[in-house]
């Protein structure tokens, strides 16, 4: 048997004794965490450390009734000795009977190798500046314990701390981009039943366009980015949108809405559900339970009311969470995770899986191959464990009783889908990023840097095919080529664009890497990046 298999297969044993009957025992995180950490997955190892970490401060909190999530075990996962000796001690015992809090004792004996679980996972992931501020804390309070036990914990967290300024130190790091072996969600997104119903969708949003199966570069792995020589490389199968007839320059050929939207500003004058504009006070509607919220017309209001507004409504304390964020650099991130905790309500609403949502399922988040160790998702200790935690805890949900629904490699799911479709608004204001949107048929066209349509976003999203005067010019040098056809023929495949499309090669590739999950390898690219004749 392949190591690994056995460690998913044990990875899969602990999380399903968290999901359904033990979330609060810190000892099956720190036991999660280390395999997590096995397997490579350290961006998961840290945030199974956190939870064992907060966990257990709870043990030795001086006011006892002030902790919000007593560390707890199931006390018929004790045997021998031990499960007589706390027989014996019935102080010990939850009123509910089938839980024993975790003591002191435990405590002292788990609480450093949770701090070097935690510093270690986050500085394989990079994100530095966390893992030395937790590195120095531990090492400070494992000092106070005065226990000689902790002085290897105290070596090996010292020795992370790199001796430098944190404010120098990167706060984000990145994680592997794959497929989980333990996620059951996914679809087979190539098979006939699949496109059957995205076709069917698409009857009322583009009734022109069909979906299908498509061959497109792979663009993951260094060999792939770099050998420019390579004429044919490795395919990945995916879906695109073809034109089911001829279609006319200046002709809209999709109409799409969404709710999965989100929005950086506090107080906007957008509608919550679509991220439109508002209309006049006469023609807005406002939720009668949050007066604040204010949607576009009736039937916003309605649909949000169903789709995800229930699970937030009157949570005052979700209403600044990720906006107005000072750091321009900040605010792309902070949107994702506006967009994270927008799909969370709506699965809350709905009470669905976050990844069986209809607008996430069937999104492709340009997962690596599992085998893989590259990591290019962005992963922050911030947005990608404290901040989902703070959320959970703002809509109400306890943070350890529904990880079933939104564990952290759901989570990280969710940001790869996102990262790879979402489109954006820039601000009047700043000309940062302030608005985005998952539209999970729009987004099924794939990349060109020479597009045949183009797309704008108000209320809902638009697809229109490009006319001769706005096609991409393709520039070598002092050398140019000439304009393609603006007709969109049948069977043709219908071409997006995910960067400025007036930028150079260079340019372009850069801004389309995060979205594309490696260099654009289109035809305009491959031609513009070799030495003009």
């Amino acid at each position: 048997m392949d190591p690994s298999t056995d460690l998913v297969q044990q990875i899969t044993s602990i999380s399903q004794s968290i999901y359904t009957s033990d979330p609060h025992n810190p000892h099956l995180y720190l036991a999660r965490g280390k395999l997590h950490a096995q397997l490579g997955f350290h961006d998961l190892a840290a945030a199974d450390a956190y939870r064992a970490l907060t966990l257990l401060e709870g043990v030795v909190e001086e006011e006892p009734d002030c902790v919000e999530y007593v560390a707890r075990r199931r006390a018929s996962t004790l045997t021998g000795e031990k499960k007589e000796e706390k027989e014996e001690d019935d102080d010990d015992d939850d009123d509910d009977g089938g839980f024993v809090r975790i003591s002191r004792d435990e405590y002292d004996a788990n609480i450093a190798p949770v701090y070097v679980l935690l510093v270690q996972s986050l500085t394989q992931c990079g994100c530095l500046r966390d893992a030395f501020e937790f590195g120095s804390r531990a090492a400070r309070h494992l000092r106070l314990l005065g226990d000689q036990q902790y002085a290897d914990s105290i070596d090996i967290l010292e020795k992370n701390g790199l001796g430098q300024n944190p404010n120098t130190l990167p706060a984000q790091g990145y994680a592997r981009r794959v497929l989980y072996p333990w996620n059951t969600h996914e679809p087979d997104r190539k098979a006939q039943e699949t496109l059957s119903l995205l076709n069917k969708r698409l009857e009322t949003v583009a009734p022109a366009c069909e979906v299908r199966a498509v061959s497109l570069p792979a663009l993951h792995g260094e060999k792939l980015q770099e050998d420019e020589e390579k004429e044919e490389g490795e395919v990945s199968v995916q879906l695109g949108l073809f034109a089911k007839r001829d279609l006319q320059p200046g002709e809209i050929i999709l109409r799409e809405s969404s709710l999965l939207t989100a929005t950086n500003r506090l107080h906007d004058d957008l509608c919550d559900a679509c991220n439109g504009p508002l209309p006049g006070l006469s023609e807005a509607v406002a939720c009668q339970e949050c007066d604040d919220t204010i949607f576009c017309s009736q039937t916003c209001h309605d649909h949000a009311q169903a789709v995800y507004h229930a699970a937030v409504c009157g949570h005052e304390g979700l209403e600044s969470l990720g906006k107005d964020v000072a750091d321009p650099q900040d605010k792309a991130d902070y949107l994702y995770f506006l967009l994270l905790g927008r799909a969370v309500a709506m699965a809350a609403t709905q009470d669905c899986h976050p990844l069986d949502l209809p607008e996430v399922k069937y999104i492709w988040g340009d997962f690596h191959e599992y085998d893989s160790t590259e990591k290019d998702l962005p992963f922050s200790f911030q947005l990608s464990i404290l901040q989902p935690m703070r959320l959970l805890e703002e809509m109400g949900l306890d943070p350890f009783t529904t990880l079933a629904r939104y564990d952290t490699w759901v989570l990280n799911t969710l940001y790869a889908k996102f990262r790879g479709t979402a489109s954006g608004r820039l601000s009047t204001w700043d000309g940062g990023p302030e608005v985005c949107a998952v539209h999970p048929l729009w987004c099924l066209a794939n990349h060109s840097c020479d597009p045949n349509v183009r797309w704008e976003w108000g209320g809902e999203i638009t697809f229109m095919v490009r006319r001769e005067e706005e096609k991409a010019v393709w520039k070598r040098g002092d050398e140019k080529k000439e304009v393609s056809a603006a007709l969109l023929r049948k069977d043709e495949e219908i071409l997006n664009h995910y960067c400025d499309i007036g930028l150079g090669v260079r340019q372009r590739r850069e801004w389309a890497q995060g979205a594309l999950g490696g260099l654009c390898q289109c035809t305009r690219c491959k031609w513009e990046e070799k030495p003009s004749s």
